[in-house]
């Protein structure tokens, strides 16, 4: 057994100091993608001992292995870690990894919490694009959220159209209570004031 797949277990078991070592130990390992993995455990792990430092260190290390598929959930988790430790910067720059890694889980989460990001820093453009992303990327969960949130922000700079569009995607979700909450803000849409 590999002393990354010996991390595996012992973390499933509920070990968390013997994943922990196996885990460094396989970092010494010449496998690239045993490294990356045994990486972003350890960042998982030091993330749930709260130790944002060393995850922040694990993830890092992750993402510059450059693997297409860990080193973009390496990113993700490093632009959700910075963005809870108030480094909005940091975090843009993390989901723009992901989001150019092209992963089909990672660079949609990614580009949905880059939407998110730009729109609290009074960033229209950029958050639309980054929520387009998300929708374009075909996930039927994370699309009509997307999708959701862009409608809800082009309603708010005036954009009705847009906002019309955005709604209309969402109520296409396969979440019924989600689509009956998209076509509810869609007929508010169309509502005159007042009404």
């Amino acid at each position: 057994m590999s002393r990354l797949d010996e991390g595996i277990v012992l973390e499933e078991q509920g070990d968390l100091e013997g994943a922990r070592a196996a885990f460094v130990a396989a970092t010494r390992t010449q496998d690239p993608e045993a490294l990356v993995i045994a990486l972003f455990s350890l960042g998982q792990l030091a993330e749930a001992d709260g130790d944002a430092v060393g995850a922040e260190d694990a993830y890092r290390k992750a993402v510059a292995c450059g693997h297409p598929s860990h080193s973009a959930a390496a990113a993700f988790n490093l632009g959700v870690l910075l963005h809870e430790l108030d480094d909005p910067d940091g975090a843009l720059a993390a989901y723009r990894i992901a989001i150019d890694s092209g992963d089909p889980e990672h660079a949609p989460r990614a580009a949905f919490n880059l939407g998110g990001l730009l729109r609290d820093r009074g960033d229209p453009d950029g958050a639309r694009a980054a929520f387009q992303i998300t929708i374009d990327s075909g996930d039927p969960v994370g699309g009509p959220v997307a999708a959701m949130e862009l409608a809800q922000l082009l309603q708010s700079i005036g954009d009705t159209e847009g906002a019309r569009r955005a709604f209309q995607f969402a109520v296409g979700s396969d979440d019924e209570e989600f689509a009956r909450y998209a076509m509810v803000r869609l007929k508010a849409l169309d509502r005159p004031p007042g009404k």
